[in-house]
């Protein structure tokens, strides 16, 4: 993306019937993380405008009607701030290096520019150098860094782990899933929300965690296709949800599965629940037949990336944030 502009580039805004090419060109540039379109299409129509900014736009060039790239400036959901954003391109690898990712550039900038932004940042995959030159020579800095890592739940050893369901279970702790739940308690939705945002805000972001609206909460996880009802486990004392772990399905990879937020509250920290709702994660991974558990925890949770580690996690690429202050 740092070539010379080559190319006469046409933005335009992002129309419905693109879907199936953004899922395209995103599936070409990450191969392992493919999304469909239907998956694009659901976030979009999920995400409440009314609060959060959201623009994408398309690149072709020259004659051609043929998209080439997207680029996109969004807030933040779990970081909002009405004046820092979040900005995504993606150029077709056939067309790289030919002025089309910075044409999508400066049109994201100046979006920023005219909505008063002081921050931006950029996620990049650590071995797309290219992707970090660019952010860099406009002015970005590393901000944090999450580490990803995988697990084929048949190589672990379960046994090992049982000794930390038993401690959780001497200190009154169980572990329930969302299936069961949703059959017993009739206030499961609003205490499971409250859980999972007691637990994402202990995670490390880029600025202070800002919670989802129940609404927003509800739309984009117990509306969401990849839900799976008994891969949502979550650790109770009495009727007190006091810890969660979640997977996700991959419909594009029908035997991968995507490691959620894990997490327990802080006066239950330091009793084995973490290990406990992660190894039971584990065993229902195992029992369906899945081969892959592919999470992400950023370089500064020792305590998260440890638990994984013994769980048999490996490490792989890294993901880093970059930052620019506007003013």
């Amino acid at each position: 993306m740092l070539g010379q502009n080559t190319l006469r580039v046409k933005l335009q805004e992002f129309e419905p019937g693109q879907y199936q090419r953004l899922a395209d060109i995103y599936n070409s540039l990450y191969p392992g993380y493919d999304r469909s379109a239907a998956e694009w299409r659901l976030d979009d129509d999920h995400l409440d405008r009314s609060k959060y900014h959201f623009q994408r736009y398309t690149a072709t060039a020259g004659a051609s009607d043929q998209i080439l790239a997207f680029g996109q400036v969004s807030h933040g959901l779990s970081t909002f701030h009405p004046k820092k954003f979040w900005v995504d391109m993606w150029v077709d690898p056939k067309y790289q290096k030919q002025g089309i990712g910075g044409a999508i550039y400066d049109k994201l900038y100046g979006d920023l520019t005219g909505l008063g932004a002081v921050t931006v940042w950029g996620m990049v995959r650590e071995d797309k150098h290219d992707s970090e030159r660019f952010l860099s020579k406009r002015g970005f800095d590393q901000k944090m860094t999450a580490w990803e890592s995988h697990v084929d739940p048949a190589q672990v050893d379960l046994s090992r782990f049982e000794k930390y369901s038993e401690k959780a279970a001497d200190n009154g702790v169980t572990i329930s899933t969302l299936a069961e739940e949703m059959q017993k308690d009739p206030e499961w939705e609003k205490k499971l929300y409250d859980i999972v945002m007691t637990v994402a805000a202990d995670m490390p972001m880029p600025i202070a965690f800002t919670p989802l609206s129940f609404e927003q909460w509800q739309a984009f996880e117990m509306k969401s296709t990849n839900l799976l009802l008994e891969g949502y486990m979550i650790a109770k004392k009495g009727p007190e949800y006091v810890g969660v772990s979640v997977v996700w399905k991959h419909e594009k990879k029908p035997g991968n599965l995507w490691q959620g937020n894990t997490g327990v509250r802080r006066a239950y920290r330091g009793k084995g629940i973490a290990i406990a709702l992660k190894a039971r994660i584990i065993e229902y991974a195992r029992k369906n037949n899945y081969s892959f558990i592919r999470t992400f925890n950023d370089s500064s949770n020792a305590a998260m990336l440890e638990i994984n580690t013994r769980l048999g996690f490996k490490r792989e690429v890294g993901w880093i944030t970059f930052e620019k202050n506007i003013a």
